[in-house]
């Protein structure tokens, strides 16, 4: 299938999508490159699984709280602006993080982070569907999504790179200098700094009273379980339980995501053909079965599982973001999504990680990933209950 086919003819406005990607590919490694740095944290300050694990928690805790908000600041400073200001406070955080050995300073600043990264998406997806005909919501949105997987591949080798040369202090201030860069184009570019909506009330009960919210919350977490959850605890996993270098795990884990470049933008087309709610299903179950193997397989067998398991699971993005547009309107779209995304990026971002962590501790590391996959594969039927056609 060729790449054109699946990113679609899409019209003008293609420059300012691939900023907000590059924007995204920076929001999402900020938050992920603390995963191939946990062996090194956990030892210089040491620090148990459990507890680096934790971590994830407190910057999924500053996440959830910054979405949940975002609507009471794109209302006053509208989508373009508060990209801006989320660029420029993670750039302040990472700063931070890069000057600091002290654990409460530490999880102060990450908490602060996840609070810098979490005023993004919601403006940035109302922003791209704003942009664009509902024909090409779900390839538009691949596109964006390629940030995602670009981070999962680059984290770990740049995090080798400089665990190498330098420490884990000097790439976060590296990190931030970008930030900053990227802060200063956002700055300079046209864009029409359309006004969000607050979570009032009444805004809020028009979508607590659906089924689909409630589904879509759940599916949302599974999702970010597959993914996130999932890629979280997989360098530390390798590490400590089946004895690869830090470097090996790294590199294992970036190479695996290098096939999911394609699989995303063809997860926006094949939601398009076939409907969002289809591929949700089918991508979670299969997402799940493989999740599972990662706890009863060892060897040459669990290298091929690692490369296999993100390769469908972030078809999910394309897909599960078509149908969270399909039920809401252009004006409270943001809203929707900073209801949903927070709650779903706390229990699969931060909890399931943190309760790996814990099993880990106690010598169930790998019945960590089994229930997890467990869980993932429920999704299916999760899906299959969302009150909309497959062709939304």
């Amino acid at each position: 299938m060729q790449a054109s086919r699946v990113i679609g003819a899409l019209p003008k406005n293609t420059g300012k999508l691939l900023l907000l990607t590059s924007i995204f590919f920076l929001n999402f490694l900020s938050r992920i490159i603390l995963s191939p740095l946990l062996p090194q944290i956990k030892r210089d300050l040491a620090l148990s699984t459990g507890q680096v694990s934790g971590f994830f928690f407190f910057l999924s805790l500053g996440y959830f709280s910054a979405q949940l908000g975002s609507g009471f600041v794109s209302e006053r400073i509208g989508h373009k602006n508060t990209i801006f200001i989320s660029v420029s406070l993670s750039a302040l955080f990472l700063f931070v993080l890069g000057f600091t050995n002290k654990l409460g300073l530490i999880i102060g600043s990450i908490v602060c982070l996840g609070l810098a990264t979490g005023l993004y998406l919601p403006s940035a997806i109302a922003t791209i569907t704003s942009l664009f005909d509902k024909d090409f919501w779900g390839r538009a949105v691949s596109v964006h999504e390629l940030a995602p997987n670009l981070a999962f591949i680059s984290a770990p080798v740049i995090a080798s790179i400089f665990l190498e040369r330098y420490n884990w202090h000097v790439l976060m201030m590296v990190m931030a200098l970008c930030c900053l860069i990227v802060a200063t184009v956002i700055g300079r570019t046209q864009m029409v700094c359309r006004l969000g909506t607050a979570p009032g009330i009444l805004a809020c009960k028009k979508f607590l009273s659906k089924k689909e919210f409630y589904l879509m919350l759940l599916l949302f977490a599974l999702g970010i379980t597959s993914t996130i959850g999932i890629y979280n605890m997989l360098p530390i996993y390798l590490v400590s339980e089946h004895g690869f270098t830090e470097v090996q795990a790294n590199y294992l884990v970036s190479m695996s995501r290098v096939a999911t470049l394609g699989t995303a933008l063809l997860g926006g087309y094949l939601s398009d053909l076939f409907g969002p709610k289809r591929i949700m299903g089918w991508v979670l179950l299969f997402t799940g079965t493989i999740t599972f193997f990662l706890g009863i397989t060892s060897g040459v067998m669990l290298k091929a599982v690692v490369f296999v398991q993100p390769l469908l699971a972030v078809c999910f993005f394309p897909a599960a973001f078509s149908c969270l547009s399909a039920i809401s309107s252009d004006e409270d779209r943001n809203l929707l999504i900073s209801m949903i995304i927070p709650f779903a990026f706390v229990m699969g971002a931060g909890i399931m990680p943190t309760i790996i962590g814990w099993m880990a501790d106690y010598g169930l590391f790998q019945q960590g990933f089994m229930i997890a996959g467990a869980f993932l594969a429920s999704g299916m039927a999760l899906s299959s209950m969302l009150p909309i056609s497959e062709k939304e």
